[in-house]
C-alpha cells in the first residue's frame, strides 16, 4: 500500500473488504453505520467479529502504511474544504483557525457530525489494533473496562434544561423555547416530565464596567499565548455566565440538569441516546460534555466506544480540540470542584475550564485535572443551516449586531432553509465592517500580528531552505570526495596485482611418523659350502728356556690364596 493511498489494492479479512482509499479519503472514511454498532472495546458484542476483522485487516496493512493513510485523512478532514482557500497572508489561512473558520460548499467542517464521526471511528480502530497507547495510566486503566459496565443501574433522569441567553436576543430565546416545548412531548412519551429555564447572561460591557464584577476582573486574563484572551471581555462574560449557571444546579439527587447555549440543536432521541450512553460512563465523573466539536484524532484520549477524555487543547499551530460548551452536565456531587476551577483560574474560555487538563499557566496542585469526558454521538450540537453554516451569528463576537435574519423555525429540529436566515458573510472585509469600532480595531490588530507572524515564519522557512541547500551542496562534495577515494583505492589494488611476486616452492608433505615397517627380505637358498681339508698338525712348540729374572728383584713371594684376602 503506497503512502499516497492510491492504487487498486484491496484488503479482505473476516468477511469485510475495504481499500486504502476508504481509509484515506476524509469524506468516505469507512462508512460504518454507528459507534453503537461497533461493540465496546474488550467486551462481548454482536458486532465484535466486525471489529476484530477490522483490527486484523489493519495489522495486515502494516503500521507504516496505516500511519501514512491516517495522516492523510487528518489533513483532508481538518484542512480542506471543497473549492475554498484563504487569501495569502490572511489570518484565516493555514491551520491557525482551521476548521471553524474555513468556508466552502459544505460549510464549516469542524461542525459537521459526519466528519467528527469518521475521525471518532479511526481512533477506535487504532486502539482496537493496539496501535495507540493511552495518554496516561488513568486512561489506560479506564480502557480496561469492562465496557459497558456490568451493573450500571438505570440512567439518571434528565429533569431540566437550562439555556444561557442574552437579554436582547429574543430570536434565540424564541428558538429555544419552541424546541424545548417540542422536546417536552418526547419526555411525556417516556412517562417523564421535562422542565426548562432561561438563564439571563451578562454582556461584555456590563462585565467590564459594573462594580459587582470587579473581583472577577481583578483576577486578570490568562497569560497563555494561545488562545490569546487578553482584554477579551466577550470571552470573560461568556465564561462568567457559564459559572453562574453552574452555581444554580441543585446538589440533590432529583435528576440531572443539562446546561446549553442558546444556539444548539438538541437531539429528539436524547432520552434513548442517554440510556445507551450511561453504561459507558465511568462511575466517577465530574463533567459530561454531551455537546462539543473539534475531534483531531487524539486517539490517546479514547476510553471506550462512546467516550473520550475531554483533553481540551488549543495549540499555537493547529485547531482547537475537544472544544465548545454547547451542552454539558455537571455531576451534582462535583459541583463545588467545578466551581472552584472557575473561581481560582484566571479568565479564559469556558470550554477550557470544563476540560479535563489543568488550565494553561495554572498550578496543577491548586487546580487538579477534572474527570471530564466528551461523548459520541453528541446529544446536542450547534444548529446549522442546510449549507453547513451556524444558523445564528456569534453574539459573543458581534454582540447585538449578531441579530440578523429570521428566527429558525425547525419544527421538530428539521434543518432550517437558506431563506430562513441571513447567509454567512462572504469575505473578511464585510465581517469587519459590521463590527463595532472597538472590536474592529482589536481584530485588525490581531490581523497585523498574524501577518507579522506569517512573515517571520516565511523568513524562517527561507532560512531553513538556504540551510538545506548548503547541506545538499556539502553532501554532493562529500559524495565526490568519496568517489575519488574509491577510484584511488581501485587503482592501488590494480597496481598491486600487476607486480610479479616471489612464489615459494611447495614442499612435498612429510611422511607420517613412525614410518611403515619395511618388508623382510628372505634370501634365496645358498648352495652348501665346500668341505675344506683339515689343517695340518703343527708340531709342538719347543720348550722355552726359563725366564731369567733380574738379580735385583727379590724372589716373588708366594701369594696367599684369594680366600684369605
Amino acid at each position: 500500500v503506497s503512502s499516497s493511498c492510491e492504487g487498486p489494492v484491496t484488503v479482505a479479512s473476516a468477511a469485510m473488504t475495504f481499500s486504502p482509499s476508504d481509509l484515506c479519503d476524509g469524506t468516505t472514511l469507512l462508512p460504518v453505520e454507528s459507534d453503537l454498532e461497533l461493540g465496546p472495546i474488550g467486551a462481548p458484542s454482536t458486532a465484535k467479529p466486525r471489529t476484530r476483522g477490522l483490527r486484523y485487516a489493519l495489522q495486515g496493512l502494516g503500521v507504516a502504511a496505516l500511519a501514512a493513510c491516517v495522516a492523510g485523512t487528518l489533513v483532508k478532514a481538518s484542512g480542506s474544504s471543497a473549492g475554498t482557500t484563504a487569501a495569502a497572508g490572511s489570518p484565516l489561512s493555514g491551520s491557525v483557525v482551521g476548521l471553524w473558520y474555513k468556508k466552502g460548499a459544505d460549510g464549516y467542517r469542524a461542525m459537521k457530525p459526519e466528519v467528527t464521526g469518521r475521525l471518532w471511528q479511526v481512533e477506535r480502530m487504532l486502539v482496537g489494533a493496539s496501535m495507540c497507547p493511552a495518554a496516561s495510566d488513568e486512561i489506560a486503566e479506564l480502557r480496561e473496562g469492562p465496557w459497558p459496565r456490568k451493573h450500571p443501574g438505570k440512567a439518571p433522569r434528565i429533569s431540566k434544561f437550562m439555556y444561557i441567553n442574552m437579554p436582547w436576543d429574543d430570536k434565540r430565546r424564541q428558538y429555544m423555547e419552541h424546541q424545548l416545548q417540542n422536546l417536552s412531548s418526547v419526555w411525556q412519551r417516556h412517562s417523564q416530565t421535562l422542565s426548562w429555564e432561561r438563564f439571563e447572561g451578562v454582556s461584555a460591557m456590563e462585565f467590564k464596567t459594573e462594580d459587582k464584577y470587579a473581583d472577577w476582573r481583578q483576577k486578570g486574563f490568562s497569560e497563555a499565548p494561545k488562545p490569546d484572551v487578553q482584554g477579551d471581555y466577550g470571552t470573560a462574560s461568556c465564561t462568567y455566565n457559564h459559572y453562574s449557571a453552574i452555581r444554580t444546579i441543585p446538589e440533590s439527587d432529583d435528576g440531572l440538569v443539562v446546561i446549553t447555549e442558546d444556539d444548539v440543536e438538541i437531539s429528539p432521541q436524547f432520552i434513548e441516546l442517554w440510556d445507551r450512553l450511561w453504561p459507558f460512563v465511568p462511575e466517577e465523573w465530574d463533567v459530561l460534555r454531551v455537546g462539543w466539536f473539534g475531534d483531531h484524532q487524539n486517539c490517546s484520549m479514547v476510553v471506550n466506544p462512546m467516550l473520550d477524555v475531554a483533553g481540551w487543547q488549543d495549540p499555537m499551530e493547529g485547531d482547537c480540540a475537544y472544544c465548545g460548551a454547547q451542552a454539558y452536565i455537571v455531576n451534582p456531587a462535583s459541583k463545588q470542584r467545578v466551581l472552584q476551577r472557575f473561581e481560582r483560574s484566571k479568565i479564559t474560555h469556558a470550554d477550557e475550564l470544563l476540560g479535563a487538563p489543568t488550565p494553561q499557566m495554572e498550578d496543577p496542585k491548586d487546580l487538579p485535572p477534572l474527570k471530564a469526558f466528551v461523548v459520541w454521538p453528541t446529544l446536542a450540537s450547534t444548529l446549522l443551516d442546510d449549507r453547513g453554516y451556524p444558523a445564528f451569528n456569534s453574539d459573543r463576537i458581534f454582540g447585538e449586531k449578531a441579530l440578523s435574519g429570521k428566527i429558525p423555525r425547525t419544527g421538530m429540529h428539521a434543518m432550517p432553509s437558506t431563506a430562513q436566515h441571513a447567509a454567512p458573510p462572504n469575505n473578511l472585509d464585510e465581517d469587519l465592517g459590521a463590527l463595532p469600532e472597538k472590536y474592529r480595531v482589536a481584530i485588525e490588530s490581531e490581523m497585523k500580528k498574524a501577518e507579522a507572524k506569517a512573515k517571520a515564519e516565511s523568513a524562517k522557512l527561507r532560512s531553513v531552505q538556504r540551510q538545506a541547500k548548503a547541506a545538499e551542496e556539502e553532501a554532493k562534495e562529500a559524495e565526490q570526495e568519496a568517489t575519488k577515494a574509491k577510484q584511488a583505492l581501485e587503482l592501488e589494488q590494480a597496481m598491486y596485482y600487476m607486480i610479479p611476486k616471489y612464489v615459494e616452492p611447495t614442499l612435498p608433505p612429510m611422511p607420517a611418523w613412525p614410518p611403515a615397517p619395511m618388508p623382510m627380505m628372505v634370501p634365496a637358498t645358498l648352495p652348501p659350502m665346500p668341505t675344506l681339508p683339515p689343517l695340518a698338525t703343527l708340531p709342538p712348540l719347543a720348550t722355552l728356556p726359563p725366564l731369567m729374572m733380574p738379580e735385583w728383584l727379590p724372589p716373588m713371594a708366594t701369594l696367599p690364596p684369594l680366600a684369605t684376602l
